[in-house]
């Protein structure tokens, strides 16, 4: 099983938390004396986009989310000493979202009707068409972080990073875009340069795309360690 998260999705989504949870202490400070892992939190109340980044920036995870769940709606803030999972669900009070972890550093955001759908369907004979998508995205993701391990300036294991590929009918990427930046310059060329043009497997008819990933630093996850020496490219 691959271990970065990846997510099929269309398009309008937005990634936040790959390099910003410095320097906002005034949001978010470890409680003096709290057990571990409870925070002290001060979000206002605002619209729910700025709430959720807010969130996001301050505890250093990363929320994968379609931007079009966010619209027009408030969150009522969080203020308090909280454990992160607490806070973030007080913040999604009254919102009709809620939180689906795909790791204790990356999450995303769904409506309660999908999360039940979800559950019902969960219990349920898998459709073949979401099966199909299934398989074939832990074979993309497989394919894309080892060709990332060949190169050792887009090694990965040791960075945040949400980026979107398109794969055509005869399975090359031909397009990658980066949700943000690894905090390096070098190594977001590097990785663009190193997926770009390469082949996997062909999609199954019917996937939407861009395809959506997300790679998390060892440590923080269950992301993949380049631990078996692969031949670099010539």
């Amino acid at each position: 099983m691959s271990h970065a998260w990846w997510a099929l999705v269309l398009s309008g989504w937005l990634c936040w938390g790959t390099s910003h949870a410095g320097g906002l202490q005034s949001t978010i400070d470890m409680a003096s004396g709290a057990s571990a892992g409870l925070y002290r939190f001060d979000i206002g109340p605002q619209p729910l986009s700025a709430a959720v980044k807010a969130f996001s920036d301050a505890t250093g995870q990363s929320l994968l989310v379609d931007e079009r769940l966010l619209v027009g709606k408030m969150s009522p803030g969080v203020r308090g000493e909280f454990t992160t999972e607490d806070a973030l669900r007080r913040l999604l009070a009254g919102t009709g979202l809620r939180e689906r972890y795909a790791s204790d550093k990356a999450f995303t955001l769904e409506s309660f009707d999908s999360a039940n759908e979800r559950s019902t369907n969960e219990h349920s004979s898998p459709d073949e068409s979401d099966t199909a998508w299934e398989v074939y995205g832990a074979s993309l993701q497989a394919s894309l972080e080892q060709e990332l391990c060949r190169v050792p300036d887009a090694k990965p294991g040791g960075y945040r990073l949400a980026l979107q590929v398109w794969v055509d009918e005869e399975g090359r990427v031909n397009r990658v875009r980066l949700l943000g930046s690894t905090g390096l310059q070098a190594r977001d060329a590097a990785i663009s340069q190193a997926l770009e043009g390469i082949r996997v497997a062909p999609p199954p008819s019917g996937l939407g795309q861009p395809m959506t990933l997300l790679l998390l630093p060892t440590g923080k996850s269950h992301a993949l360690h380049c631990d078996t020496p692969v031949a670099a490219r010539g």
